[in-house]
């Protein structure tokens, strides 16, 4: 089973990242699942509460805190569906973490930032698939 709240969210590394990221309007990026990809058009951040009133295991997953950085991410690549099962955090315990990778520019200078995330929730319509991810780990290059 795959324990990915390992450091408490508030001390997540590099929140200061998470925190310019939630601030970009126009935010979007690339789903990486495996060996696919899959554009993001629309990607939002954001930092709220979880639904539980103090730590607690939950689903086999030991949560830190109450509160954690989640994303919401639209993709116009349909064919992401497929991949939903395996993802899903929810009653499936052999849920399997991917990335969302996505650029910062600071001052003059773009660097390239990677997500850890997990999936909570997906909506599929026909022309495009709303995917809820909460993260757990931020790498910047």
């Amino acid at each position: 089973m795959v324990d990915f709240f390992k450091t408490n969210c508030n001390l997540i590394e590099n929140e200061d990242v998470l925190i310019k990221l939630s601030g970009i309007q126009s935010l979007s990026g690339t789903i990486h699942v495996e060996e696919k990809s899959y554009p993001v058009s629309t990607m939002s951040i954001v930092k709220s509460t979880i639904p539980v009133r103090k730590p607690t295991t939950r689903g086999g997953v030991y949560f830190t805190d109450t509160s954690a950085y989640k994303i919401k991410a639209i993709t116009s690549d349909v064919t992401i569906s497929s991949e939903i099962p395996k993802l899903m955090l929810g009653p499936n315990t052999d849920f399997k973490p991917f990335l969302v990778k996505t650029e910062l520019t600071v001052g003059n200078i773009k660097q390239h930032v990677t997500l850890t995330v997990h999936l909570t929730n997906a909506v599929n319509t026909k022309d495009h698939v709303e995917l809820n991810l909460i993260v757990d780990q931020v790498d910047l290059k």
